[in-house]
C-alpha cells in the first residue's frame, strides 16, 4: 500500500516514492502497479518496519500504525504491503473487524476514503443502466399489509394490530455497526421491514450481496457479510441515489432476488392506513451520452419516474377525496432538512395528486442524520407532513449543526465516536439506528431506537443487545375527515430539542443552495 504521505526512510527509493505518492493520489491510480510490485519484491517495503503486533488493538497502540483487517496483520502506515484501501486508524474500529466494511472506510475527508469514492464512482457510472421495471398487466403494486398478497381493489385492506414495521433508511454499508441495528431491529420481530435505499460504495451486485445480502467476499476470508433482517410478512429495498450510480444493477438483479419483489414502488394497505414507497432515485442524477450517470455535478430534484406517478394517480388513486386512511409516505431522498439542500421534486408530484389540505406522514433517509421536523407545508405546495429524516442506518452518520433550526424540533447530535481522517484531524460520528412503527387499528406509534455503547465504553463499538429510545410519538388517522394527528410525544433528553411540538402548521421553504457552500459532501 502506498502512502498518502509517501514516506519511506529508504534513501536509494526516496525519488521513487514520492512519485508514488503522487501516482496513488491520481484518482483513478490502482495501488498494485509495477513499483509496489518491484518494492514488495524487494522486501523493501518492510525492512524497517515496527509494526508487527498480531492482534487490531495492540497494533494501533503503536504510532504509525494500522490493522487491516483483509489479512489480519498490522502494518506500518507507509507500508506497500497492506492490501486494505483503508486500514482500520482508530481503536474504537477494532471492534468491528470481522464486518467486509469499516465505518472509518466511508469519512468523506479521509484521503483513502475519498479515493474509493471517486475511483468507484467514475468507473461505475458508465455501467449499463437497465431498463426501470414497472408491474406487469394484472398485478397493481397494491398489497395487504395483513398477509402482504396482491389486492386488486385499491379500497381494501385488512385489520391489523400490534403490527411492527421496522423503517431502516442508508443502512447497506456492510459495517458491524449496520449489523447491530439489523439485529435490534430483528429483535422486535418485524412483519414488515423496509430498506429506504443506498448500498455502499455504489450498490454494485458484489456489493448487494456483502451488504444485503450477507454473503461473504471471497477477498476478505476473515470478515462475514452483512444480511438486512427481513420481515416475516414483507420486506422490500427501496431506490436510493447510490443504486442508480451502478445502473441499478445491485438492487435489480441481487435486492430483488432476496426480496421477491418486482419494482421500487408500492403500496401496503390496512383498513385504517396506506404505507406508500415511493421511488426518488431512479431520476436522481443527469444522464449523458450511452446513460452515463453524472455522480459529481448531475444531481437532480429527485422526482419519480412519470410512471410512478401515474401509478399513483390512476391505480393506487392516491388523491380520491372518499379514501380517510391516513397516509405514510417513504422516500429515499428528503423533501425537506435543515442540514442540507432537500429534494422536492417527488413533493412536488405528490402536491398534484393529494386532496388539497391533506395530513400526512414523511419518512426519509439520505441525509445522514436523526431530526424531527414541525408539522409543516412547503412554500407553494397544499398538502401538510410529518417530515421525520431517519438517515441513520448504518453509515457514518458526521454530525453536523443545523443551517436552519426554523422548522426543526429536536435532533441527535450524540458523538459516538471521533474517528481520525489521517490528516491531523477527526471527525465525530454519531449513533447508528431506525424507526420502529407499531399498527394498531387507526393508531400508529413510532419508536426511533439507536444502538447503545458496550458496557457504556463507545470505544469498544455497538452492544448488539441493548437499545436506546431517543423518541416516541403516537400519530392517529382519522377516518372521518382522512386526517393525521400526532397525538403525543416524547423526546428524550439525550436529543438536542430546538424547540417544543406544535399542532400549528408552519409554511416552510428549503434551505437555499448558496447557504450550503461550505458544507461538507457526506457522500449521501
Amino acid at each position: 500500500r502506498i502512502s498518502w504521505r509517501g514516506a519511506v526512510a529508504v534513501a536509494g527509493v526516496l525519488a521513487l516514492l514520492a512519485g508514488s505518492a503522487l501516482w496513488k493520489r491520481a484518482p483513478l491510480a490502482g495501488r498494485s502497479g509495477s513499483v509496489a510490485k518491484a518494492l514488495q519484491k524487494w522486501g523493501v517495503s518492510s525492512l524497517f518496519s515496527h509494526c508487527s503486533q498480531t492482534t487490531c488493538l495492540t497494533c494501533l497502540q503503536s504510532s504509525g500504525c494500522r490493522w487491516c483487517p483483509t489479512d489480519m496483520s498490522c502494518h506500518d502506515e507507509t507500508s506497500l504491503e497492506d492490501p486494505c484501501d483503508a486500514p482500520i486508524d482508530s481503536a474504537g474500529q477494532c471492534w468491528g473487524e470481522t464486518c467486509v466494511y469499516q465505518l472509518g472506510q466511508f469519512l468523506n475527508k479521509r484521503p483513502d476514503d475519498a479515493k474509493q469514492w471517486l475511483e468507484q464512482s467514475a468507473e461505475h457510472q458508465a455501467d449499463e443502466l437497465l431498463p426501470f421495471p414497472t408491474y406487469p398487466p394484472g398485478v397493481t403494486g397494491i398489497f395487504d399489509l395483513l398477509t402482504g398478497l396482491p389486492l386488486t381493489d385499491w379500497t381494501a385492506g385488512s385489520a391489523v394490530s400490534d403490527y411492527t414495521v421496522a423503517l431502516i433508511a442508508d443502512w447497506g454499508s456492510g459495517t458491524c455497526a449496520a449489523k447491530v441495528v439489523a439485529s435490534l431491529a430483528a429483535q422486535d420481530s418485524p412483519q414488515m421491514s423496509i430498506h429506504m435505499g443506498d448500498v455502499y460504495y455504489v450498490a454494485t451486485n458484489a456489493q448487494y450481496q456483502t451488504n444485503i445480502l450477507g454473503m461473504t467476499d471471497s477477498t476478505k476470508p476473515h470478515q462475514q457479510g452483512v444480511a438486512f433482517p427481513k420481515g416475516s410478512v414483507i420486506t422490500f429495498l427501496q431506490m436510493g441515489n447510490h443504486e442508480l450510480i451502478s445502473g441499478c444493477q445491485g438492487l435489480y438483479q441481487s435486492g430483488f432476488s432476496y426480496t421477491a419483489q418486482q419494482t421500487t414502488y408500492a403500496v401496503w394497505q390496512s383498513e385504517s392506513w396506506r404505507i406508500v414507497s415511493l421511488d426518488t432515485g431512479r431520476l436522481c442524477y443527469s444522464l449523458g451520452p450511452d446513460n452515463i450517470r453524472n455522480v459529481e455535478t448531475g444531481s437532480t430534484d429527485a422526482p419519480m419516474p412519470d410512471e410512478v406517478v401515474d401509478w399513483l394517480t390512476n391505480t393506487v388513486k392516491l388523491g380520491d377525496p372518499s379514501d380517510k386512511r391516513g397516509i405514510i409516505l417513504l422516500s429515499h431522498h428528503q423533501p425537506y432538512d435543515a442540514f442540507a439542500k432537500a429534494s422536492i421534486g417527488a413533493a412536488q408530484q405528490i402536491n398534484t395528486i393529494l386532496p388539497k389540505g391533506k395530513q400526512i406522514l414523511w419518512f426519509y433517509g439520505h441525509d445522514h442524520m436523526f431530526a424531527i421536523f414541525k408539522k409543516m407545508s412547503l412554500a407553494n405546495m397544499d398538502f401538510v407532513m410529518y417530515p421525520r429524516l431517519i438517515g441513520i442506518g448504518g453509515f457514518p452518520n458526521i454530525l453536523a449543526t443545523p443551517v436552519t433550526t426554523e422548522g426543526l424540533v429536536a435532533y441527535d447530535f450524540r458523538t459516538y465516536q471521533s474517528m481520525p481522517d489521517d490528516d491531523g484531524a477527526s471527525q465525530n460520528v454519531g449513533f447508528n439506528g431506525y424507526a420502529k412503527m407499531v399498527i394498531t387499528g387507526n393508531k400508529v406509534d413510532i419508536s426511533y431506537i439507536t444502538a447503545s455503547c458496550t458496557n457504556n465504553d463507545c470505544t469498544q463499538g455497538f452492544s448488539d443487545t441493548d437499545a436506546t429510545t431517543i423518541a416516541f410519538e403516537t400519530f392517529e388517522a382519522d377516518t372521518t375527515t382522512g386526517q393525521v394527528n400526532q397525538t403525543w410525544i416524547y423526546i428524550s433528553s439525550e436529543l438536542t430539542q430546538v424547540s417544543d411540538p406544535s399542532d400549528e402548521v408552519s409554511e416552510m421553504s428549503c434551505i437555499p443552495e448558496s447557504a450550503l457552500a461550505t458544507q461538507l459532501n457526506h457522500y449521501d
